[in-house]
């Protein structure tokens, strides 16, 4: 039992050592940390990415949503009733204004216009005729072997098949005309939708007629914007002087494309309050389709000479907007601007920043005013 009672009191005492070992120890190092506080160590920096900022030209703009819209779009139908002999064009298929399209059964009007051209020569066989009598009858009335009465009437006779060959050559130049309408051709440039006759069809005209074709203007082609009534006049005004745009990125592409905008509608839209722009896009290849919803920029002028900093510099408080600016000793200081506006990234510094001086755009939450800094490179530029 006494064996028992000094092993034990031989592992607390152990134990015990163990603790204040443990003790002292961590002891020491809070002491040797308390000594190396800022009075005792140097100011470690904090690590920030800076930018500078510049004076550049950038536009008066704004980004919203358009719509693509074709500058025509021509629902074609027939102006005669017939059966359709040919399909000259698959559905989809692009089309030069004059192209051949449909084609319809004409061998009965072919056969009127055969029957009109054999009655003019009819009417030229009789005014020849006519000619004749008279010159003869002249003769005749010369020498007094006719009277005056036959010659008048040689006269009127010849008059009456003048104007039946007048008459009969309007009668062919209206079928000639008419024949026409049996062949039908792409009244524009553009691309067609499906093509829902074949040949067998039976194409019915008048203002019931379904379109045979619709062809859609792709080049160029519209983006339609709603502008704010408060814009409208400015836009207006810039467009005038040729300066105004829309910018836009083709869905699915990257690909920018640039217009000018060459149209305003005469009124707002009761409902939103917005007047719809027009801007006219170059479109070959044919990469923007009618109906297509893009994100565009309206950019009624460009301005030069603008206060530029990355978005990314610039915070918000209670008391408004402010950025980090690093002095020649690498301390950010902590400076109140005034923000003109915000476009492409970038923006506009009406006050409170001068050109060249540098701005933190990544590290702020780390910053006080006067805190000491070391510039670190931006992810994704290299080095």
């Amino acid at each position: 039992m006494r064996r028992i009672l000094l092993l034990l009191s031989f592992l607390a005492a152990i134990g015990a050592g163990w603790a204040g070992y443990w003790y002292l120890g961590g002891f020491a190092e809070r002491v040797a940390d308390a000594q190396t506080t800022p009075a005792h160590r140097a100011e470690a920096a904090i690590p920030v990415v800076l930018a500078e900022a510049k004076r550049m030209t950038l536009p008066i703009s704004f980004a919203t949503i358009g719509t693509v819209q074709p500058i025509a779009s021509i629902a074609v139908t027939s102006q005669v009733s017939g059966i359709v002999s040919k399909v000259a064009v698959a559905d989809g298929a692009d089309v030069k204004e004059g192209d051949l399209l449909i084609e319809i059964d004409a061998r009965l009007i072919d056969t009127e216009i055969e029957e009109a051209q054999a009655t003019l020569a009819k009417d030229q066989a009789n005014i020849d005729k006519a000619e004749r009598d008279l010159a003869r009858i002249d003769k005749l009335l010369a020498g007094k072997f006719e009277t005056q009465e036959n010659a008048a009437d040689a006269q009127t006779a010849l008059d009456l098949a003048k104007a039946t060959l007048q008459s009969d050559q309007a009668a062919l130049h209206n079928l000639q005309v008419q024949r026409e309408y049996y062949s039908i051709h792409a009244p524009v440039s553009g691309r067609i939708g499906t093509v829902p006759v074949k040949p067998g069809s039976t194409i019915i005209s008048g203002q019931q007629a379904s379109p045979i074709v619709t062809i859609n203007m792709f080049d160029p082609i519209y983006v339609a914007v709603g502008i704010p009534q408060k814009l409208v006049a400015d836009l207006a005004e810039d467009k005038a002087q040729g300066v105004a745009k829309i910018s836009l990125t083709v869905p699915g592409r990257g690909e920018t494309r640039e217009g000018a905008v060459t149209a305003i509608d005469n009124a707002a839209n009761a409902a939103t309050g917005l007047v719809t722009a027009y801007a006219t896009i170059a479109n070959a290849p044919a990469l923007l389709w009618p109906g297509e919803i893009v994100n565009v920029e309206v950019i009624f002028r460009d301005e030069p000479d603008q206060l530029t900093v990355p978005d990314e510099a610039v915070r918000t408080n209670q008391q408004g907007s402010y950025v980090y600016a690093v002095d020649a000793q690498q301390r950010a200081h902590m400076k109140p601007v005034t923000v003109a506006r915000n476009v492409r990234g970038m923006t506009v510094i009406a006050s409170g920043l001068k050109e060249g001086e540098q701005v933190v755009t990544d590290g702020q939450l780390l910053l006080s005013d006067g805190v000491q800094v070391s510039v670190k490179q931006a992810m994704g530029t290299g080095g």
